[in-house]
């Protein structure tokens, strides 16, 4: 049976000046905030577009101005459909005097073909000559905040556009998360070797069959995991694979397909494990991997259990 924990009616709130991972519920698609020591923003995807509204509200609790570092792992429009927005600032226009100031703005280079869609298209004209291609093994830091694209082996020549993507290895506040984009399985299990063991695994491909596997699981051996999946995706994601493959360990799911008996997927609700939680919102999880639940507008709360 679906279990989800209610949170007592006294609360903690978070506390979001520090270090800490703010997974953001942007729908089907992906969007991380990471905050370093001293306020240092970096920024993982940026969802599909209509979940720029969702990153922009992020950007405005955490009261930022400058991002230090954003990276998108690879080009499909679930993870760089929101840029063109959340760039623009709160006037929607670009560029104005509001946009968020961007030091630096990393991805997966134009090797090997693109996606042909509108949310690439935008990405392209407004990253303009912003955008670079960080080395195999390049490193990001800043107070409390390290980030290192994981130096994996080249994709083969006619790889599709998921294994062409970056791995993220990524440490704040001392808690460490390995970030792997929508790689398939083999990629997950060579960064997770790389990187593991860690605290948090961002579940690759929201979720998707291909995306994981138990040696993947073991090398990374997450203390949390998260899947960030929209309710309304006829990809029907998470699997129940992927949920089976972490049965045992203490999971948050964004959203999902299959949670809804109503929808159109194999319902999810015996695939789910007893520390499998549904956030209905936005994950903060702070440098003391103290999970908080809620979102910008209403603020977070402790999760219960």
């Amino acid at each position: 049976m679906l279990t989800i924990s209610i949170t007592a009616a006294l609360v903690l709130v978070a506390p979001l000046e520090g270090p800490g991972f703010h997974f953001i519920d942007v729908g089907q698609g992906s969007a991380l905030l990471v905050r370093g020591e001293d306020g240092e923003v970096v920024l993982v995807d940026s969802g599909p577009p209509s979940g720029a509204e969702a990153i922009l509200a992020a950007l405005a609790v955490h009261e930022v101005e400058e991002i230090g570092l954003w990276v998108h792992t690879h080009y499909d429009a679930d993870h760089v459909g929101g840029f063109a927005r959340v760039a623009a600032g709160l006037d929607a226009r670009w560029p104005s005097a509001d946009d968020p100031i961007l030091d630096r703005l990393w991805d997966r280079g134009a090797a090997g073909p693109l996606p042909s869609n509108h949310a690439t298209s935008l990405y392209f004209a407004v990253a303009g000559d912003r955008r670079t291609e960080p080395e195999p093994g390049a490193v990001y830091t800043a107070a409390g905040l390290r980030v290192e694209v994981l130096a994996l082996d080249p994709a083969p020549a006619a790889a599709p556009e998921n294994a062409r993507g970056l791995a993220l290895c990524i440490t704040a506040g001392g808690v460490t998360a390995l970030i792997p984009g929508d790689l398939p399985r083999d990629r997950v299990e060579l960064a997770a070797a790389a990187c593991g063991p860690v605290d948090i695994l961002w579940i690759s491909h929201h979720g998707a069959t291909d995306a994981s596997s138990a040696a993947a699981i073991e090398l990374a051996d997450p203390w949390i995991s998260v899947i960030s999946a929209g309710h309304e995706n006829g990809h029907c994601h998470p699997s129940a694979l992927a949920l089976a493959l972490i049965h045992d360990r203490r999971a948050w799911l964004l959203d999902g397909a299959g949670l809804d008996p109503r929808g159109s997927c194999p319902t999810l609700a015996d695939s789910l494990g007893l520390d499998h939680r549904l956030v209905g919102g936005d994950l903060w999880i702070d440098a003391s991997l103290r999970e908080w639940l809620g979102g910008p507008a209403q603020g977070f709360v402790a999760a219960a259990g």
